[in-house]
């Protein structure tokens, strides 16, 4: 197997406007325009690409690329639910560690404008809308005409449970909104830049107790895309190529009590990709910025625990003391995750990448984390399969996505 490493990364401007075909457009050209070979590199030499969408339309792959120019290689499409961004990644990443193929195209993108299907693809409208107010310009996590949101309450008794057993506090789920919501003020991308407070997260209308209207993050439209090639010839491409070091996807059990379930999936990612690295690694000495899952906060708080950051229980610890936080020990979630970029299924994964390589190049601008040598991703979710709380409360359910990745300029 070769090394492989990342020589282009883009992604769109997350927004409940655009359709998915603008979105990939708009991050495949940026990853294109991010190969620095001048002279060296042209689109044509991309020989195949592995595209993912969580709209089911076929061939969609193929329009998402057209608008380039990209259209005669192979197109692989690719949905796995949430986790559909880093399965492309994963894909590619295999086809050319293989020695399969040299240069690999990445993208993946959502669109929920339109109602799904082709009106995802083509249609500019807005979101449709539900029940839970976000932000001004949209709406997110909601059955529509119900009382009780769905993702909100399954989430919620997953807090609830946390709280109960390891004493995490509702103050601690709003401290993670406030970081995450002060660092998306420093990312000219971010769909949400303001500021919030620790009363007004903690303050603002209670969806499903113990979170609140702040701690959801709303539903978006978006997309980010990579180039891919053997790390030995990277260096013609780019000046600061980024390696991938790890990488792992697992799927949740059936039968696992419930709170375990909550970790065991990833744990079990994270220790692939780790291994991959090296027997002994450990995350905590070793990464030196990260991105999570922040659908809600809660998710971010169990992803410290279950990717090895700390201990069982002590998530709460370290956003008390400002660890994860810009500045801190181990910065998290340094674009300002969902909950300032919003949530687009099957690319907020693959931006997570994107931001990853930003930072260890020394392209994240006013969040940079000095000399970042390690990142990590992280994301999970499910949709038919069910999760957290399943089917009457039997934990995360089985089936679902959980990936993990390690990325290095070393």
């Amino acid at each position: 197997m070769r090394d492989v490493s990342i020589i282009g990364a883009g992604k769109s401007d997350f927004s409940m406007e655009g359709s998915l075909l603008h979105h990939s457009g708009e991050a495949i050209k940026k990853a294109l325009e991010d190969v620095k070979g001048e002279g060296i590199f042209k689109k044509e030499d991309i020989q195949v690409m592995f595209c993912g969408c969580t709209t089911t339309v076929a061939n969609v792959g193929q329009m998402m690329v057209m608008g380039e120019g990209l259209l005669g290689p192979g197109v692989f499409n690719i949905e796995n639910g949430f986790i559909t961004g880093i399965t492309t990644f994963n894909s590619a990443w295999h086809a050319v560690a293989s020695g399969l193929y040299d240069i690999v195209l990445v993208c993946s993108g959502a669109s929920f404008s339109g109602g799904g299907g082709f009106g995802a693809l083509f249609s500019k409208e807005q979101i449709p809308e539900g029940d839970l107010f976000t932000h001004a310009t949209g709406k997110a996590w909601t059955i529509k005409k119900s009382e009780h949101p769905l993702y909100p309450r399954l989430f919620a008794q997953l807090a609830r449970r946390h709280m109960k057993e390891y004493g995490t506090t509702g103050e601690q789920l709003a401290k993670v909104v406030v970081k995450n919501r002060k660092n998306g003020t420093l990312n000219p991308h971010a769909m949400l830049k303001e500021d919030v407070t620790l009363d007004d997260v903690l303050n603002s209308e209670m969806v499903a107790d113990p979170l609140t209207k702040y701690m959801c993050s709303p539903i978006v439209n978006g997309a980010a895309a990579l180039i891919l090639c053997p790390s030995k010839q990277a260096v013609y491409y780019h000046d600061k190529p980024v390696r991938i070091a790890g990488m792992a996807i697992t799927s949740g059990k059936a039968g696992v009590p419930y709170l375990e379930s909550a970790y065991e999936a990833t744990e079990r990612a994270a220790r692939q990709a780790y291994r991959m690295i090296d027997p002994f690694f450990r995350a905590r000495s070793t990464i030196d910025v990260a991105q999570v899952i922040d659908m809600f906060p809660i998710n971010e708080l169990i992803s410290y625990e279950a990717l090895g950051l700390c201990g069982r229980g002590e998530s709460g610890k370290l956003i008390d003391e400002g660890v994860t936080a810009l500045g801190g020990e181990l910065p998290v979630n340094t674009d300002g995750g969902l909950v300032a970029n919003g949530f687009a299924l099957g690319a907020s994964d693959l931006a997570q990448v994107v931001e990853s390589v930003y930072q260890l190049r020394g392209q994240a601008e006013g969040r940079q984390v000095p000399e970042a040598g390690w990142a990590l991703t992280h994301f999970m979710g499910s949709g038919g399969s069910t999760f957290c709380g399943g089917f009457g409360g039997r934990g995360f359910g089985p089936g679902g996505g959980y990936g993990v990745a390690v990325l290095t300029n070393r």
